[in-house]
């Protein structure tokens, strides 16, 4: 569907608007199927029941009564395949027939819309931030898959990588009330306070890791401080409940100096009322774990480790939804500016995905996941065909001094390749 349609209520026109935009007036009411879009190769008004793609809207419009989830992807370190998951949950269940928008949380380091292809986004959360768009909703993006759509974050904005608390509390609130079933929030790497807020904020958590033992203990690092964090602000009023907890530190620093399963027990007889606000906050930190990039069997188990550690060392029950294979191929996506999903549909990644998908965020069982699982994979089969395809330009641009962008590149290297716009892909349909 065009991306600048002329629309007509009544006798009333509107436009140019977005598909999204379309979208809201169908939500909200604003817009039936017996109201008109203008039909460029007709040069003609006509009928909104009677265009397809439009049509479609109506259907998938009433998502009031659905239950949206809000789901957050974070990592403890970089470089563990965060983004590549992200894209893929969101390519999966929008291949379900699920209404899905991928969220890039990384405000200092966005990438997702080069992921699925979108080179220069039209509005990122600056445009939010800056008030240039009132709402969430009027900065969300179409992609080249049906029903996925995309908020591209703001890569390199000063003050954008480290959000005021109500501008996340505002943030939180719109995403919830997004028009889609699930929206995925794609977070910076690392563990800091925004990335934590987030994620204990969503309605599910996710936390993807490597095997690998530094990315195993960054795991873990991040999952206790996630659950410092939310029994800090369980106790911000109550300086006597963080003392016996042994949680120290105000601020930015914040540590524990023994095994949260031995405090409760000591409490538990003086101050009852504590330890019952302790378990009742644990029953609703449950983060969920994705162990990425297995290549020996033996790997496996590292998932199960992390689970096993968390739960005897922080009393927090780590839901392991499974793992995914290493493949190559991740690396050769990103250069193809591909989702993984759609670059290489039958590979074994692809398929752990496909399980993830159908038996942990779907909960399916025996052969209704099977059946799931069949029919995720023949629709990413089909949307991979017919994805637009993406070439590098063969001219190299050669930085020079004589570069319009040269006093502000941070990129300087004379005479060699231009490490920003020979990058840059030319998209062939």
């Amino acid at each position: 569907m065009n991306g600048n349609l002329m629309v007509r209520v009544k006798e009333k026109q509107y436009g140019p608007i977005s598909s999204t935009e379309l979208r809201t007036m169908v939500r909200k009411g604003k817009f039936s199927p017996n109201d008109y879009v203008w039909n460029d190769s007709q040069e003609e008004w006509v009928k909104a029941q009677d265009i397809e793609a439009v049509r479609k809207l109506f259907q998938t419009a009433p998502l009031e009564n659905t239950e949206r989830k809000v789901i957050a992807i974070a990592s403890g370190k970089g470089g563990v395949g965060k983004t590549v998951i992200s894209a893929s949950l969101g390519v999966g269940l929008s291949a379900l027939g699920k209404e899905v928008i991928l969220v890039d949380a990384d405000f200092g380091g966005a990438n997702l819309h080069t992921c699925m292809g979108i080179l220069e986004p039209q509005y990122t959360f600056l445009d939010y931030y800056t008030m240039n768009r009132e709402t969430l909703e009027d900065i969300v993006l179409d992609s080249p898959i049906d029903n996925l759509k995309l908020i591209s974050g703001a890569c390199g904005t000063l003050g954008m990588a480290n959000p005021k608390f109500s501008q996340k509390q505002r943030l939180i609130g719109e995403l919830k009330n997004l028009p889609a079933d699930y929206v995925i929030m794609d977070l910076a790497a690392g563990s800091s306070f925004h990335v934590i807020d987030f994620f204990l904020s969503v309605d599910e958590s996710i936390i993807v890791t490597t095997p690998e033992p530094m990315a195993i203990q960054e795991s873990f690092d991040f999952i206790k401080l996630c659950l410092l964090r939310k029994l800090q602000q369980t106790f911000k009023n109550d300086q006597e409940a963080l003392r016996l907890l042994n949680i120290e530190g105000d601020g930015n620093l914040i540590y524990f100096n023994q095994p949260l399963e031995d405090v409760v027990g000591k409490i538990k007889n003086s101050h009852p009322d504590i330890a019952q606000k302790v378990e009742q906050a644990l029953s609703e930190f449950r983060p969920r774990l994705i162990l990425n990039m297995v290549m020996e069997p033996d790997e496996i188990r590292e998932g199960m480790s992390l689970k096993t550690a968390a739960f005897e060392l922080l009393s927090v029950d780590l839901d392991y939804m499974g793992y995914v294979d290493y493949d190559d191929n991740m690396r050769q996506s990103a250069k193809s500016l591909r989702p993984f999903l759609l670059n290489n549909p039958n590979s074994p990644a692809a398929r752990s995905i496909a399980k993830i998908i159908t038996l942990k965020l779907f909960n399916q069982k025996h052969i209704s996941a099977m059946m799931k699982k069949w029919q995720l994979r023949r629709k990413v089969y089909s949307q991979a065909q017919q994805y637009p395809t993406f070439e590098e330009k063969n001219n190299d641009i050669i930085c020079s001094v004589k570069c319009f962008y040269w006093d502000e590149c941070e990129f300087q290297n004379g005479g060699m390749p231009c490490r920003v716009r020979n990058l840059q892909p030319t998209m062939k349909f």
